[in-house]
């Protein structure tokens, strides 16, 4: 799977559209399965919310490029399988038909699939809960 990664933090929102232009323009042209455009949640942010996200997904929802070669726009925060190792500081422009698969190489897309998968849920409660009772019997000591 090829990934191709834009960070847009410090940038302005001017800078940010310019270098999300050029980066998606780019990554369709070169058939990149998914771009990983990392905007920020908006915490640095004057206004108190990512003003470079809510512009990058509005801009990205109008997009006539991703529809004609057809791509889906995948919130980071989405439940889908491409967006799990991602949050809401990231949104994804991936190739129509690899929304549920896990993003990387193989070796990625097993770890991913191992620590994502129902039993990979019921062993991290396990070691949580196993940690838990490892404290509480340390301060007991």
């Amino acid at each position: 799977m090829k990934i191709e990664r834009l960070d847009l933090h410090g940038h302005n929102l001017q800078e940010a559209k310019q270098k999300l232009e050029n980066s998606l323009t780019w990554c369709l042209e070169h058939q990149v399965d998914m771009l990983d455009i990392n905007h920020g949640k908006g915490h640095h942010s004057e206004r108190g919310f990512s003003v470079i996200k809510s512009e990058v997904r509005q801009s990205l929802k109008q997009c006539p490029l991703i529809k004609k070669h057809s791509y889906s726009v995948v919130p980071g925060e989405s439940n889908l399988p491409i967006a799990l190792p991602f949050d809401e500081g990231h949104t994804l422009v991936v190739k129509k038909g690899l929304e549920n698969i896990f993003p990387g190489d193989r070796r990625q897309q097993a770890k991913y699939e191992a620590v994502f998968s129902k039993e990979g849920r019921q062993q991290r409660k396990q070691d949580k809960q196993i940690r838990a009772d490892q404290r509480k019997r340390n301060k007991t000591r």
